[in-house]
């Protein structure tokens, strides 16, 4: 069944509040949302001490359609991580160290949804690691 666009936004937008509050409960502060460059876009920026970390957020009801994982393909690992370039010309050389790209998925609906987090998922380059 297809939604309509304002509905698929209001369960992206629940989903990257989700993963938020999960990246929040694993001791990372959230420093972004939404941020959008020339070429891409990064859901959450989030930091733990020096470590930068840029976060894709996907979700899904179910998995009738496959594993939202999947979802995450090679141009948009390349996409995030040119954003994520861009992200790290605005903020001060000495504020970081460390900088990785994870993936945090949100599978199902309210409180029932799961959520799986790939910490490190992908490098620079856009290769999953």
């Amino acid at each position: 069944m297809t939604r309509p666009p304002e509905a698929r936004r209001a369960l992206g937008l629940a989903a990257e509040e989700r993963a938020c509050r999960h990246l929040e409960g694993a001791g990372m502060t959230v420093v972004a949302r939404n941020y959008r460059a020339k070429g891409g876009e990064i859901d959450v920026v989030a930091r733990k001490g020096n470590l930068l970390v840029f976060v894709e957020v996907r979700s899904r009801e179910d998995s009738g359609y496959g594993a939202p994982e999947e979802t995450v393909t090679a141009a948009k690992r390349r996409r995030v991580a040119k954003a994520a370039r861009q992200y790290l010309s605005t903020v001060p050389t000495d504020s970081w160290r460390e900088a990785r790209f994870d993936v945090v998925v949100v599978e199902g609906e309210g409180n029932a949804a799961e959520i799986r987090h790939y910490p490190g998922a992908f490098d620079a380059r856009g290769k999953i690691l």
